[in-house]
């Protein structure tokens, strides 16, 4: 069964932005959270939280309609001979000396709402984090990847400090260039609003949240939405992004193909992010992923959430981060 977390997760991811302009209390507040709750950014609460903080952080960044919990999702299916459940940060930990962050945040609101909110909070934590910060490596699954661009975009913008800290940025399943459920949802919706018989339908369908309608080519500054139509027929208007000057950018896809080029996975990729999206390939260099040779995989017969936690993963993460 679900836990009333994942729910409250889902449902901000789908009515998140209502949720935060109303004020309810359902609404999911920016926050690194550290064994079910949310830590203050104080210099006593952090050295409370992490007493044995070491100089490595590895940042995670869950998805759409998820929580932090998620990253520890198919640990008995993917490692069934382990003493213990695992994922990821824990692994990190006990290999390569890194201690690992988990953010939980409002997945409704905008992505450059929520890319602002985590420069700010990541500014906050490693000023105050017990010892020195030698290196950080931002890893986001899905939406978190953009959420983890929008606020490297941020903070260079703004100046902040922990962008010269961070040593690499790994996207797994991200849509750098947009989801196809989003790009269909916006043309059905636009066909159903041309007549008067279905406009009402259109409408419920619009209702859908920020971060979604974000998702439909990737949206990362505010630039790229303020005071414009959110519902335009397929209108790609952003503006690329700052990349962190001493960061390696890698990405992991995955395609439910058997091969690469296998034409169901290309068509179909993950079951919701295309390779091509996944890798950050696009025509224009100017919105290209800044990946070198070799620092990208599509991971095959995988799907989506697979990518969370899975074994051949964690090979290619231990890799980037030694």
């Amino acid at each position: 069964m679900p836990t009333f977390d994942a729910l409250v997760g889902a449902v901000n991811g789908v009515f998140g932005d209502y949720l935060a302009r109303e004020r309810n209390p359902l609404a999911i507040r920016l926050a690194f959270r550290h064994r079910s709750r949310s830590v203050a950014l104080t210099p006593q609460a952090i050295a409370d939280t992490w007493p044995d903080a070491t100089g490595r952080l590895a940042v995670f960044i869950h998805g759409l309609c998820c929580d932090e919990q998620s990253w520890s999702l198919y640990s008995s299916a993917h490692w069934p001979d382990a003493a213990t459940p695992q994922s990821y940060g824990p692994r990190l930990e006990e290999a390569l000396d890194y201690t690992a962050l988990y953010l939980r945040y409002n997945t409704g609101r905008h992505i450059s709402e929520n890319g602002e909110d985590f420069a700010n909070a990541l500014e906050q934590l490693v000023e105050h984090w017990p010892v020195p910060v030698e290196r950080i490596a931002l890893i986001g699954h899905s939406m978190g990847g953009l959420v983890a661009r929008s606020a490297s975009h941020h903070a260079l913008a703004s100046a902040l400090r922990w962008p010269r800290l961070v040593t690499q940025v790994i996207c797994l399943g991200s849509p750098h260039h947009g989801a196809p459920l989003e790009k269909i949802g916006n043309v059905a919706t636009a066909m159903l609003g041309a007549f008067d018989i279905t406009r009402p339908i259109a409408t419920t369908i619009n209702a859908r949240s920020s971060g979604i309608k974000d998702l439909r080519y990737g949206s990362l500054r505010k630039e790229d939405w303020h005071e414009l139509d959110p519902d335009a027929l397929l209108g790609d208007r952003r503006e690329p992004v700052l990349p962190l000057p001493k960061a390696r950018y890698h990405f992991i896809g995955a395609t439910m193909g058997e091969t690469p080029d296998d034409p169901r996975g290309l068509l179909l990729g993950d079951g919701l992010v295309r390779p091509a999206s996944a890798a950050g390939r696009h025509r224009n260099p100017k919105h290209q992923l800044p990946v070198q040779e070799g620092d990208g995989h599509i991971l095959c017969q995988l799907h989506h959430m697979q990518l969370l936690n899975h074994p051949d993963v964690y090979a290619h993460l231990e890799r980037w981060l030694a």
